[in-house]
């Protein structure tokens, strides 16, 4: 038996990675050009690891990313994933051999074949068999919600979900600390899988089956020793989570208080904008032309799942309830403002009020019914109640008729006619008929042809060519960068440049220069001043000049041509090369400027910045509002206006080192983003940091010869680190430790009762 458990995993995840192959065949070659997944993934993910792998190489652990969005904090960022487990080999590969368009595309593909492998080895671990386990797995990765995306990292912390439910069940079915760090252990997965919104909708999956499951189990064994030990499992689950969680989670909020999130609103408009009505978005989950398209998860994989939970299987009986339930909840969710469920959750409960788009919520549903799926073909391989399966049959099929008969057409362009659901249903329903009616040797070949209908239900018949699929783009070269960077004097450590398009994506992260524009959107989180700037750069392009940029790089953007243009032209203070991409600053502010006064100001700061440059380009005061002046001295106002630029003597992530030459006191302002957690020690003495001309870091001093260092060194990141670290060892510990009655599970809960 184990030869054959370990013989198919050997093939599983072959067949879902060629699975997945097809599934997204158009994506690697569209129209004579290589493609592979975009949006997210290039705009996003793939710079990040491009930083990362920069990072491994120059033996760093930096805390700030001075390169990108003006400069913010990774430690921050959840989206950056330093701390996810699957994010390091990539990022290994990258710091030896180079990181390229391929690296980042393998990666986002790896998440699709690990979401359907483990949902397989959840369900096998239930004591389900291959074909239903197949069944659940293709159902998952072939629906329109995976489909739609799977180029976001929204769904990195879902595809851990089937392991944190196989966690659950082993330390459930025999307790003990070393199960419970094993819980905690396979949390760490979505909880440092780097979407914030997608940590949310994993809790939404794993919470009610972990309830479940306690509730089934505490029913069953109530003496004071099983439950001291069920105490000490769930007990040491919670600190090993709630360690990773404090790495994670913790910085987040820092970031959050101090970012732009906000300026899209907060509370139930936000949150609650985009709602779907509630039967098209129920119709939409198995209908094809019935609702949103990108709720479609399939006719046989809904028939299925409504058959799992009509007809239970033997075993496992509460699982397809579970699963369903969760199903039908995230459709309650996506209906937002139509049902009544969401409104109460954003009105009570925080983390919903800042999620976006309820249309998401999907992926509840996506999961919830991969997994019911399975129960069902479960429970038609038992023979059980045949007569209740043709009653679910048929009033499938008279829905499907009824509904396509009031709708008449497609919901949208990337529908098939309506009829199309008619002829899924009825194949759906005479292979769940043959595959109970059949003789046991050739209902196999009802169940093979399910799978293949499975397959091929979304992909197939959800996108239409050629605006499917989304999400491809070419692929980017970037074979001109270096050329293009030579041109550009001191973007690495002196000037910034503002690039629209010209580098294409996150150039600052991905190569290492000094980008001030980067890639501000609304899920990665940017520093509510610094879009302040970039709004006001839309109207007044010189802005820019203040904030150390020299260069702009501009031409039609790579996806939406002219449509997107964040500066106006002419760029008023800025000069046009003859290649005519290139504007060069007339009289941009250096790195480091020392003021020989101060102005300070209650309210337009941004203007009175503005109002500052004199007719030659020079500035001479430096702008401070009321709130960040208390370390300033009185005379700062006094000051005589004066200018002095300083020279950088080191330029790194976490560490910047320049000396300046002073007249007499005043304030030396270096040209990057402040932040809690830098800190400025002048001539090697510690002293106050003051936010200077709306962003940047200013420190006084007085006359004479200065060597200034900042450093970023935020609070308590040294523990969190700790504990995350300590966290390791534990489930390493927890790994390698066993003991001899630990070591055979008592039921389908345990994952060593698979049955083949």
């Amino acid at each position: 038996m184990k030869s054959r458990v370990k013989l198919e995993w050997l093939w599983v995840p072959l067949f879902y990675t060629l699975a997945l192959l097809w599934i997204y065949r158009g994506l690697w070659h569209q129209h004579g050009a290589a493609t592979g997944f975009g949006w997210d993934t290039i705009d996003t993910h793939g710079p990040d690891l491009d930083f990362f792998s920069s990072d491994l190489a120059h033996h760093r652990f930096s805390l700030w990313n001075p390169y990108d969005k003006g400069g913010y904090p990774v430690f921050c960022d959840p989206v950056f994933d330093r701390y996810y487990p699957l994010n390091w080999p990539f990022a290994a590969w990258g710091a030896v051999f180079g990181t390229s368009w391929w690296l980042v595309q393998i990666k986002v593909f790896a998440h699709h074949v690990i979401a359907a492998s483990l949902m397989h080895l959840f369900l096998r671990t239930r004591g389900l068999s291959v074909r239903a386990s197949l069944i659940g797995g293709i159902g998952l990765v072939a629906s329109a919600p995976l489909l739609v995306h799977k180029a976001s990292n929204i769904l990195w912390p879902l595809v851990w979900v089937p392991l944190v439910w196989l966690a659950i069940d082993a330390a459930l079915a025999r307790p003990s600390w070393r199960r419970g760090a094993l819980v905690g252990g396979a949390l760490l997965f979505p909880l440092t899988a780097g979407s914030p919104p997608g940590m949310v909708y994993a809790t939404l999956l794993i919470v009610p089956y972990a309830v479940m499951r306690l509730v089934q189990r505490v029913r069953t064994h109530r003496s004071p020793r099983e439950l001291i030990a069920l105490a000490t499992c769930i007990g040491w689950a919670i600190v090993v989570a709630g360690l990773v969680a404090a790495v994670t989670i913790l910085p987040v909020s820092q970031l959050v208080a101090l970012g732009d999130r906000d300026r899209l609103g907060t509370g139930p408009e936000f949150a609650l904008l985009g709602s779907q009505p509630l039967l098209p978005a129920l119709r939409g989950v198995f209908l094809r032309s019935g609702g949103p398209f990108e709720l479609y998860c399939g006719t046989a994989l809904t028939l299925l799942a409504v058959i799992g939970v009509v007809v239970k299987p033997r075993a496992d009986r509460g699982a397809p309830l579970s699963m369903f339930g969760t199903a039908l909840f995230g459709v309650i969710l996506v209906a937002g403002v139509s049902a009544f469920v969401l409104p109460v959750l954003v009105a009570y409960v925080p983390p919903f009020e800042l999620l976006r788009v309820p249309a998401r919520y999907k992926l509840l549903t996506a999961w919830g019914l991969a997994a019911g799926a399975a129960y069902g073909v479960a429970a038609l391989e038992q023979r059980l109640a045949p007569r209740k399966v043709w009653i679910v049959v048929g009033f499938a099929i008279a829905v499907v008729v009824a509904w396509i008969g009031e709708l008449g057409a497609p919901a949208t362009a990337k529908d098939h006619p309506a009829w199309w659901s008619i002829a899924a249903i009825a194949i759906a329903g005479a292979l769940v008929g043959a595959a109970i009616m059949l003789p046991k040797r050739f209902a196999h070949l009802a169940f093979a042809l399910l799978t293949l209908g499975v397959l091929s239900d979304a992909p197939l018949f959800t996108f239409v060519e050629p605006d499917a699929p989304t999400a491809a783009e070419p692929r980017q070269t970037h074979v001109a960068d270096d050329a293009i960077v030579a041109q550009l004097e001191g973007v690495r450590d002196r000037w910034r440049l503002y690039d629209e398009f010209i580098l294409g994506e996150r150039a600052g992260a991905r190569l290492g220069i000094r980008d001030f524009r980067g890639y501000p959107a609304v899920d990665p989180l940017s520093l509510h001043r610094y879009v302040d700037v970039l709004d006001y750069a839309k109207l007044d392009p010189k802005i820019l000049t203040d904030f150390n940029v020299r260069y702009v790089l501009e031409r039609p953007h790579f996806r939406y041509l002219w449509t997107v243009q964040f500066l106006r032209e002419p760029l008023d203070g800025f000069s046009r090369a003859s290649n005519g991409w290139l504007w060069e600053a007339d009289h941009p502010v250096p790195i480091v400027a020392w003021y020989g006064a101060v102005k300070l100001v209650t309210e337009r700061p941004l203007d009175a910045i503005r109002a500052e440059e004199q007719p030659d380009g020079r500035r001479l005061r430096a702008i401070v509002e009321a709130g960040d002046a208390v370390a300033l001295p009185p005379e700062a106002v006094i000051g005589t206006p004066a200018f002095r630029e300083g020279v950088i003597e080191s330029y790194a992530p976490d560490r910047i080192v320049y000396e300046i030459d002073t007249p007499h006191a005043g304030l030396a302002v270096l040209n990057e983003l402040m932040f809690p957690g830098w800190s400025v020690m002048v001539d090697g003495v510690h002293t106050t940091g003051i936010r200077a001309n709306y962003l940047l870091r200013g420190v006084w001093v007085t006359g004479g010869h200065h060597e200034v260092v900042w450093e970023f060194s935020p609070d308590h990141w040294r523990w969190l680190v700790g504990g995350y670290v300590l966290v390791l060892v534990v489930i390493v510990v927890a790994v390698v430790y066993r003991r001899r009655d630990d070591e055979i599970g008592d039921g389908p809960g345990d994952p060593r009762s698979m049955r083949t």
